[in-house]
């Protein structure tokens, strides 16, 4: 198999800690009910009528009703079996008929917030608060900049391949043919970055001598300041669906030029040629096998620093 899970169990069995992408702010209007497949689990995320997004656990404790198929009223979900309501605490807070409502009417909770215009959840498999928050960027409330231009990918792999990127400086040459000049990595805590500075050759044409910092906090995200033709961030996300697949986000924004419709057709350009990146990564993923021990040289990338960074997420 491509994805090589059973291969990585050794290192990286089961589910990481950390804060991980579930939509855009413009994917969950007020009102709306999505379900997720995250973790190995079925959640229904949803944003109550005061605006706030929620996650629970999908199933009703009742007789099992899929609340990701519910419906919003106020602040709370009510199940479509029987409409029984839970608050955003996971509290049965109405039965239609019964005045008396059982002790043990609730609904596990996930740690959700929304910040830079995406909407986040907590994921920790021993269940532990959150313990290390989500940086702001103060170019999603500036109206210099252009909102995101997203996209996403299922993608039949482990996560550790899209984070390996961090320090795999070898494979930018053979793989995205971008001349890389300068290549650094910095590791503290739950933040993994890497500084990067050469010529890029866009897909569709043109050149880029760009300088880029490349920063995950945590696992499950990461975002990226560039500076080249136009100036950009970037993030990319990966959620695991299971221990052999996830969900790849990538968006862009951009600050606004003089024409509008100039900078939208650049920031669209700027998402394809970030999908026709990662699928020239997902190409190699496909076929490559996980070496635990790799045989390196003089001119990699601290591999061994990474993984052991990346490892504290499943500790």
């Amino acid at each position: 198999m491509g994805n090589n899970a059973e291969a990585r169990q050794n290192s990286f069995k089961g589910y990481p800690r950390g804060w991980f992408v579930v939509a855009f702010s413009d994917e969950l209007k007020n009102g709306d009910v999505h379900t997720l497949n995250y973790f190995g689990k079925k959640y229904a995320l949803y944003r109550g009528e005061d605006g706030v997004p929620r996650i629970m656990d999908a199933y009703c404790p009742h007789l099992g009703g899929s609340l990701a198929r519910g419906k919003v009223n106020g602040d709370s979900l009510v199940c479509p079996f029987h409409a029984w309501s839970f608050g955003p605490d996971g509290k049965c807070n109405h039965i239609p008929y019964s005045a008396r409502i059982p002790g043990k009417a609730l609904v596990e909770t996930t740690p959700c917030k929304e910040v830079n215009n995406i909407v986040f959840m907590w994921h920790d498999p021993a269940g532990g608060a959150p313990q290390f928050d989500v940086p702001v960027m103060p170019e999603c409330e500036d109206d210099e900049w252009m909102p995101w231009v997203h996209a996403k990918l299922r993608v039949h792999t482990h996560p550790h391949e899209l984070v390996e990127n961090v320090v795999d400086v070898g494979h930018f040459s053979p793989v995205h043919r971008t001349q890389v000049e300068k290549f650094e990595n910095e590791f503290t805590g739950h933040i993994a970055k890497q500084i990067n500075s050469g010529v890029a050759y866009p897909i569709g044409g043109g050149v880029d001598k760009y300088h880029i910092e490349a920063t995950y906090y945590g696992p499950g995200f990461q975002i990226s300041r560039w500076d080249g033709f136009m100036e950009a961030r970037l993030i990319n996300a990966n959620t695991m669906v299971d221990t052999g697949s996830m969900d790849l986000r990538f968006a862009v924004m951009l600050k606004k030029g003089k024409d509008a419709r100039q900078t939208e057709a650049f920031q669209r350009g700027y998402v394809e040629n970030m999908s026709k990146g990662f699928q020239e990564d997902i190409d190699i993923w496909m076929e490559k096998r996980y070496v635990e021990n790799p045989v390196l040289c003089e001119g990699d990338g601290p591999f061994h620093k990474l993984r052991k960074w990346y490892a504290q997420f499943y500790a």
